[in-house]
C-alpha cells in the first residue's frame, strides 16, 4: 500500500470526508470553465421544446408527458430540463452547471456501491482495500475525459439521470438483500426504493432497463454463492423473480416479438448486418479510449467512424477477441471475481446502444457508466498486489494526466468556436462537424466559407439528401439559385432512404420559403423535392416517412391556397404517423383560415382520438377548444399561425441517439 493510505482505516470518517471533498472540487474545477459553452447538436430542439416561458401546471405536465425522443418519452430528464427552464431561462450555463451537479451526485454513488460490492470480494471486511480502490476508482471515473462529452452535452443530462437512478437502485438492492431476514428494510429496500428507482431510471432514458442485468451479474460474480443463497432464502428468491427473472423474460419476449420495428434501419445509411460489425470495433474503440484514453480522438463528431460492410480479417479476429472476454468472464469468476465483473459491467452497459437498435455508430456518451466497469479492475488488482507500489504509483499519475486532458477538452467545450474548429480538423471526414462549422460561419456571415463546408459535407456521404436541402436553404438566404444543387438533391431523395437530416432539412426549407427567405425557389421546387421523396420505395405509404412528406404536401398545399388537398393530405399524414399533433395543427390552420365548422369536425376527431388514448392530449384538445371559442368571438380571432415553423438546422427530430 502507498505510504500515504497505510494510515487508512475502516472508520476514518474525517480522512475519507476529506479526500471525497478535494476530489468533488477538483473536478468542479476542471469542468467549470466549460460551462460557458453553447448548446450542440440536439441540445437546442430538446431545451427549447420543453421550455415554458410562462407556465402553469396543465402546460408543465404536458411538456413532460409528450417528448418524442424515446421509447418511453424520458419524462424524468424533460421534466429535469423544465426545472432548468424555470431558473435560468434558455442560458446554456444553468443547464451545463445542472449537468455538473448530477455528475458530482453520480460520483459518490458510485463510491458507495463500489465500496459495497468490494467488501462482499475482499472479506474478511476489517481489510482497508475496498476503500481505497472504491475511492481511486471514483476519481478517475469523476475526471476521465471521455466523460466531458456527457456532462457538457447538455441533452445528456437523460444519460446522467439513468445512471443516478441506476446507481440508487443497485444501492437499494445491495441494503434489500443483506436484509432479506429483516423484514422491514427488505420491503422498505427491495420492494419501495428499488422498483421507485428503476422507474425513474427508465423515465429518464431507456438504459435504465439494463438495471436486472447489472443485478444479474453482481449475484454471479460479487455474492458467488447466490444458487444456494436463493434456495435456502425464500424471500430473496421471490425479489430475483419478480425484479430480475421476470423483467428480463418479458422484456426478451417483447424485443423478439417486435424485432423488425426494433431492429427498423429504414432511416439509416448502414443495414443491421453492418451495424453489427461495425460495433464490434466501435466496442473495442471504447475500450481503448477508457484505458489509454487520447484527447485527439475524442469528439462529440464520430459519424465518421467507418462502417464495416463484411466480414474482413480484422473483423474476424475482433469478433473472436470479444467471444475470448466473454468466455474468460465466466472462467474467472471464482478466482478472480473483480475482473469478471469489471468486464461483465462494461459489457452489460452496452447492451443496447451497441447492438442491434438502429441508433448512430458512435457517441461517447454511451459509455458514462460503462468507464467504471474496465477501470475497476487494473486498480484492484494493482493495490491487491503486495509486490506493485510502483504501478500504484503509475495509476496516481494516470489519475494526473486524467485531469490535465479533461481539462484540456473542457477549454474546447468553452468555446463554440474553438469545439467547431477543433472539431473539423480532427475530424475532417466528419459530416455533423463540417455542417456544424458552416452553421457557425454563416452566423458570422463568412457566406462563401460556410457554403464550401456544406460542399463537403456533401461529398462525405453522397446518400444522404441532408447536406444538399442544407445547402440549399444557405442559399435561400443568400439569395443565391444553385439549378445542380436541386436536381443533385432530387436524385439523392430517390435513390436513397430518408435520413433525419434529411426529414429536417425538408421541413426547415419550407419553413424558409414560408418566412419569405428563400424567394430563389418557388412551389414547383418544392413539389418536386417531394415527389422525388415519395418516388423512394422506403417512403411507401403505410410507413412513418409517408406521413412525414404527406404533411410536408399538406402545408404547400395550404400556401397555394388549395384548402381540400391541404386537408385531404393532412389527414393522410396523420393516418401514417398517428401523431396527434398532426390533426392539432390541421384544426389551427382551419381556424386561421376561418373554417370554424370544418375546424370543429377535425377537433370532435381530436376528442375521438384522444379518449382512444386514455386522455392522454387532454391539453391539447383544451387548448383547441379555448382557441376554437375565441375564433368564434368577433375580432378576436387569432393571427393565423405559420404554416412550416423554421426548424434547428440539425436533428430536431429527435430520435435516439
Amino acid at each position: 500500500m502507498l505510504p500515504f493510505l497505510r494510515s487508512v482505516s475502516l472508520h476514518s470518517t474525517r480522512w475519507l470526508t476529506g479526500v471525497t471533498i478535494a476530489v468533488l472540487l477538483l473536478t468542479l474545477v476542471v469542468y467549470w470553465p466549460g460551462l460557458k459553452g453553447a448548446f450542440v447538436l440536439d441540445d437546442q430542439p430538446n431545451i427549447v421544446k420543453s421550455y415554458i416561458p410562462d407556465p402553469d401546471a396543465a402546460a408543465v405536465l404536458y411538456s413532460i408527458t409528450h417528448n418524442p425522443s424515446g421509447l418511453l418519452g424520458r419524462s424524468v430528464s424533460i421534466a429535469s430540463f423544465v426545472l432548468t427552464g424555470l431558473q435560468y431561462g434558455l442560458d446554456p450555463w444553468g443547464y451545463k452547471f445542472h449537468n455538473l451537479l448530477i455528475h458530482l451526485a453520480c460520483g459518490v454513488l458510485l463510491f458507495r456501491l463500489l465500496f459495497r460490492l468490494l467488501q462482499q470480494v475482499d472479506l474478511p471486511r476489517e481489510s482497508r482495500l475496498p476503500l481505497v480502490v472504491a475511492g481511486i476508482v471514483t476519481a478517475l471515473w469523476l475526471l476521465h475525459p471521455l466523460q466531458v462529452s456527457t456532462v457538457l452535452y447538455v441533452v445528456q443530462r437523460m444519460t446522467q439521470l439513468a445512471v443516478l437512478f441506476t446507481l440508487l437502485a443497485l444501492l437499494a438492492y445491495l441494503e434489500a438483500r443483506m436484509a432479506a431476514g429483516r423484514s422491514r428494510r427488505y420491503w422498505v429496500f427491495g420492494w419501495l426504493i428499488f422498483p421507485l428507482c428503476l422507474v425513474l431510471a427508465m423515465l429518464s432514458k431507456e438504459i435504465g432497463t439494463l438495471i436486472p442485468f447489472y443485478v444479474l451479474i453482481i449475484e454471479f460474480f460479487v455474492f458467488r454463492d447466490s444458487l444456494v443463497r436463493v434456495r435456502q432464502n425464500p424471500q430473496l428468491s421471490a425479489w430475483l423473480l419478480v425484479f430480475v427473472a421476470l423483467p428480463l423474460t418479458l422484456g426478451g419476449i417483447y424485443v423478439l416479438t417486435h424485432f423488425a420495428a426494433f431492429t427498423d434501419h429504414s432511416m439509416r445509411t448502414f443495414t443491421l448486418g453492418e451495424r453489427l460489425l461495425t460495433q464490434v470495433h466501435v466496442v473495442f474503440f471504447y475500450v481503448r479510449q477508457i484505458l489509454l484514453p487520447r484527447v485527439g480522438d475524442m469528439s462529440l463528431f464520430h459519424d465518421d467512424f467507418p462502417i464495416t460492410r463484411g466480414l474482413d480479417p480484422a473483423t474476424l479476429l475482433l469478433i473472436a477477441a470479444l467471444c475470448g472476454v466473454v468466455v474468460l468472464i465466466w472462467l474467472a469468476r471464482k478466482r478472480f471475481p473483480v475482473l469478471s465483473l469489471g468486464l461483465a459491467w462494461f459489457l452489460v452497459s452496452h447492451l443496447l446502444e451497441s447492438t442491434v437498435f438502429p441508433l448512430e455508430m458512435v457517441f461517447e456518451h454511451r459509455n458514462y457508466l460503462a468507464a467504471a466497469g474496465l477501470l475497476l479492475p487494473p486498480v484492484w488488482y494493482v493495490f491487491k498486489s503486495a509486490e506493485a507500489e510502483a504501478l500504484r504509483w503509475a495509476l496516481i499519475a494516470y489519475g494526473a494526466v486524467f485531469s490535465l486532458q479533461t481539462f484540456s477538452r473542457v477549454q474546447e467545450w468553452s468555446s463554440e468556436a474553438m469545439m467547431m474548429t477543433v472539431a473539423v480538423l480532427d475530424h475532417p471526414r466528419s459530416q455533423r462537424a463540417h455542417t456544424l462549422y458552416a452553421n457557425y460561419l454563416f452566423t458570422r456571415n463568412e457566406i462563401d466559407e460556410a457554403l464550401a463546408q456544406l460542399r463537403l459535407a456533401q461529398d462525405l456521404k453522397p446518400q444522404d439528401a441532408g447536406p444538399g436541402l442544407h445547402l440549399l436553404m444557405f442559399n435561400c438566404a443568400a439569395k443565391i439559385r444553385d439549378d445542380a444543387v436541386i436536381a443533385r438533391v432530387d436524385d439523392q431523395l430517390r435513390a436513397f432512404p430518408l435520413t433525419p437530416y434529411a426529414l429536417n432539412g425538408l421541413e426547415s426549407l419550407l419553413g424558409f420559403y414560408n418566412r419569405r427567405i428563400c424567394d430563389v425557389m418557388n412551389f414547383e421546387d418544392f413539389e418536386r423535392l417531394y415527389a422525388a421523396a415519395l418516388a423512394m420505395p422506403d417512403n411507401s405509404p403505410g410507413t412513418m416517412n409517408y406521413g412525414y412528406i404527406r404533411r410536408f404536401q399538406a402545408m404547400l398545399a395550404f400556401m397555394q391556397g388549395k384548402y381540400a388537398q391541404g386537408v385531404i393530405a393532412y389527414r393522410e399524414a396523420f393516418e401514417n404517423s398517428k401523431h396527434v399533433s398532426v390533426l392539432a395543427e390541421l384544426v389551427k390552420y382551419q381556424i386561421s383560415f376561418g373554417y370554424l365548422a370544418d375546424a370543429e369536425d377535425t377537433l370532435a376527431y381530436v376528442v375521438e382520438v384522444n379518449e382512444a388514448n386514455l386522455g392522454i392530449d387532454r391539453y391539447v384538445v383544451q387548448t383547441l377548444r379555448t382557441a376554437l371559442a375565441q375564433a368564434r368571438q368577433p375580432k378576436a380571432a387569432p393571427a393565423a399561425p405559420e404554416p412550416a415553423p423554421a426548424l434547428p438546422l440539425e436533428s430536431t427530430l429527435l430520435l435516439p441517439r
